[in-house]
């Protein structure tokens, strides 16, 4: 199966969505500072430790629960299993911690070297990308 979704429609939904992640964690930084008695962070390890599971959930509660993120919505095109069905939290993990190696631009440069089309991310968690057209 290959993906119909182009190259600049996944970025745009990436920068969607980084958008609203980056907004996410100054949402969190702010209550972690009210938390320490606002204190500033002075452990970048413990912020990040709070922060990425929070940032995971958004993704893959998106993705397996209503197939899309708020980026993908916007550009109209869903994330799925081979059969059409929603993806699982195990291909979900596969997928967000794979997306790091995309982001760096390995797995983009992965999906101009396969005959499915599909990034790093996608290739190796089983998921594709469709268009969803309404």
């Amino acid at each position: 199966m290959q993906s119909n979704v182009s190259f600049f429609r996944r970025i745009g939904s990436i920068s969607y969505d980084l958008f609203l992640v980056f907004s996410f964690v100054f949402f969190m930084a702010g209550i972690v500072i009210l938390i320490n008695d606002k204190e500033p962070i002075t452990n970048p390890f413990f912020f990040f430790l709070v922060t990425l599971p929070a940032i995971y959930a958004y993704f893959s509660i998106s993705w397996v629960k209503g197939k899309q993120t708020l980026g993908m919505r916007a550009w109209k095109f869903e994330i799925i299993q081979k059969d059409g069905g929603n993806i699982t939290y195990q291909q979900s993990i596969i997928r967000f911690l794979l997306a790091v190696v995309s982001l760096a631009g390995i797995g983009f440069i992965f999906q101009f070297l396969n005959k499915y089309k599909l990034p790093i991310h996608d290739y190796y968690s089983k998921t594709y990308l469709m268009s969803i057209y309404k």
